[in-house]
């Protein structure tokens, strides 16, 4: 059983209902983390919001496949009318492009969240784990050293590395609490456990394909249920900002 669990609520900024519902899913439920997409249109409106929730971390989440770059000259990772090419519309269906391109349109997204949050992210991670591909790897890498930041899914990406969770997910038939349960019980120490909960608007419904069910998640996340096992089997509820003096 494990005794410290982030839950992270990912795609946070993506629009207007889902970042309200992640943040109902932090105030009335378990969700303690989410990831920010800074080249949304809602990224702004997301961040000033979290301010009223200073017990909530807030992370980035770097986009590559989806809206469009915040720099000039990302060409290799963008089609003719400037938008991130989409993972399907590339021959193996995951983004190539210049590695130079990358660390400046990263770097980009981690300075805009620092100009409106006021702080650093809490993490890094990113939009289809695209961080943990191994071309993208040093990237990766080297804002989180320049940033001092955690990643998610470190272990992954460097063969070294202190304390920091271990990685599940829960998405779309998984989001029951059996599932959930099990997956809390079948790892020690500390667990991050993805999810996407939200309320859903036109925004939302037209630019992701799991759309519905992310209410699902909403539900299950602020339920009696799963805080009822979270509260007696005496798992603390923490953010990637509680690990930093162990990430050192």
């Amino acid at each position: 059983m494990i005794n410290q669990l982030i839950v992270n609520a990912d795609d946070f900024g993506m629009t207007q209902a889902n970042t309200i519902g992640i943040l109902v899913a932090h105030k009335e439920g378990i969700v303690t983390s989410t990831t920010c997409m800074m080249n949304m249109p809602y990224a702004k409106f997301a961040l000033k919001q979290a301010q009223h929730y200073p017990q909530l971390g807030v992370g980035i989440h770097l986009v590559l496949t989806v809206g469009r770059p915040l720099i000039d000259g990302a060409h290799s990772y963008t089609d003719e009318m400037g938008n991130f090419i989409r993972p399907k519309d590339y021959p193996d269906g995951k983004p190539h492009g210049d590695v130079n391109e990358l660390y400046r349109e990263w770097k980009a997204q981690i300075e805009k969240f620092i100009e409106i949050a006021g702080h650093k992210p809490t993490h890094i991670d990113s939009h289809h784990h695209v961080h943990l591909l191994p071309w993208h790897q040093e990237v990766a890498k080297a804002l989180a050293k320049e940033y001092d930041l955690p990643i998610r899914q470190r272990h992954q990406i460097i063969d070294t590395y202190p304390y920091i969770p271990v990685f599940d997910k829960m998405y779309d038939e998984d989001v029951n609490y059996q599932y959930v349960t099990e997956v809390l019980q079948s790892h020690s120490g500390a667990l991050e456990l993805m999810c996407h909960p939200a309320y859903l608007d036109q925004r939302l419904y037209d630019m992701s394909s799991y759309n519905l069910p992310r209410m699902k998640e909403l539900e299950f996340l602020t339920s009696s249920q799963i805080k009822s096992f979270i509260q007696e089997n005496h798992i603390e509820l923490i953010n990637f900002s509680n690990l930093h003096d162990n990430f050192q």
